[in-house]
């Protein structure tokens, strides 16, 4: 859902309070909207909401496999982009099998974070149009 704007709306799940600023920061110079920020998903509010990306800082969720189907399987239409420290061949499969659209390693420069999202939100918009 674009918002009244017309601005692409994110939900911002990341469990170290310290970083979200700085991702915030990441979002807005890729021409995204934050509306949400939370330690982990919130389902009413997902529902609810139907952003257009879901970013999930994935390390410090209990179950980061089992958040990234719950992510898909509320929000379909969503870009759901994982953020992981342990991003491994085997791991980046997993997440795109339980309904990532996109994993990016933590290692990741700014550039790349900013370009990885707005290549989302371009697949996210062909698949849409």
């Amino acid at each position: 859902m674009l918002d009244a704007t017309g601005r692409t709306v994110v939900h911002l799940i990341e469990p170290q309070h310290l970083f979200v600023a700085a991702l915030v920061d990441v979002f807005s110079e890729a021409g995204l909207f934050v509306d949400y920020v939370g330690a982990t998903i919130d389902p009413r509010r997902l529902l609810d909401d139907q952003p257009d990306v879901i970013f999930l800082d994935t390390d410090y969720l209990e179950d980061p496999l089992d958040a990234v189907r719950l992510a898909r399987a509320l929000a379909p239409k969503a870009n759901v982009y994982v953020y992981s420290s342990g991003a491994s061949d085997a791991v980046v499969r997993a997440f795109c099998v339980a309904g990532a659209d996109t994993v990016l390693e933590k290692s990741a420069d700014r550039r790349a974070i900013v370009q990885g999202l707005r290549e989302a939100v371009r697949r996210r918009s062909r698949r849409h149009e």
